[in-house]
């Protein structure tokens, strides 16, 4: 539990009394600092931090202030609302970044699980009603790496909950085996015959990536993810072109 509480934040000290104090349970502070050998006023430091962190509640009792752990359910609500003041700054950040250049991101991923964590990320950001674009020459490779640890059903389940559109064009590949990695609320074309590419590239929201499949089993994949609008046009503009050309 100590390593949760410190990537809750906590300082050393709070961890100490916090743990002090669910094995003493409700005691005053000499108890404490008998049990821990820690300074009286480090100890109230200790106190008084955890006491903003609303995990302990401090009362008097017989003219002593008396300390005890609060309900454990203050910690969801402390995440909760760092989660209303970090969206309300992201707001207000990206309001003051409106007509200033925002830098361009490139990030890399290897390996199918970072692949399909960036899956997840993908699907939890695309807004909703949006639309999602895909090229790809591997759709196999693809099934054969989204249908592990269920990320396939998630991510279709989260597009149509969020009207997400999606639209493919396929390359080396049979209407048949189209089905089998067909998404949700999407429509798709082929390329002609004899394209082939262990590659594809997807434009979603405000970045696109490059993906290398690689073998097939995913050990060896990479993916890079570019967010640049410059760039996100040419792709756009290159996907329109892919899509007149493509059959039904």
């Amino acid at each position: 539990m100590e390593n949760e509480l410190k990537q809750l934040g906590l300082t050393p000290n709070e961890i100490k009394i916090y743990n002090a104090l669910l094995e003493l349970g409700e005691n005053t502070v000499g108890p404490l600092i008998k049990k821990l050998g820690m300074h009286r006023q480090v100890a109230y430091d200790a106190l008084e931090g955890l006491e903003s962190k609303k995990m302990i509640l401090k009362t008097t009792k017989n003219n002593r202030l008396v300390f005890r752990v609060a309900n454990p359910q203050n910690i969801l609500d402390n995440i909760k609302q760092q989660e209303i003041i970090a969206s309300s700054l992201v707001e207000e950040i990206n309001s003051k970044l409106t007509g200033q250049q925002k830098g361009q991101e490139i990030r890399v991923y290897e390996g199918a699980k970072a692949y399909r964590e960036l899956i997840k990320r993908k699907d939890d950001l695309m807004p909703e009603n949006s639309q999602y674009l895909v090229v790809t020459g591997a759709a196999m490779k693809f099934k054969e790496i989204m249908l592990k640890s269920g990320v396939f059903e998630r991510s279709n389940r989260i597009r149509m909950k969020k009207n997400i559109k999606t639209k493919l064009i396929f390359g080396n590949i049979s209407s048949a085996e189209a089905q089998l990695v067909k998404r949700a609320n999407s429509e798709y074309r082929f390329l002609p015959e004899g394209y082939s590419s262990p590659t594809s590239f997807d434009i979603w929201h405000d970045s696109i990536t490059l993906n290398s499949y690689g073998s097939g089993n995913g050990d060896d994949m990479f993916c890079i993810e570019i967010k640049n609008e410059d760039f996100r046009q040419s792709y756009l503009t290159y996907f329109d072109l892919l899509w007149k050309m493509a059959k039904k």
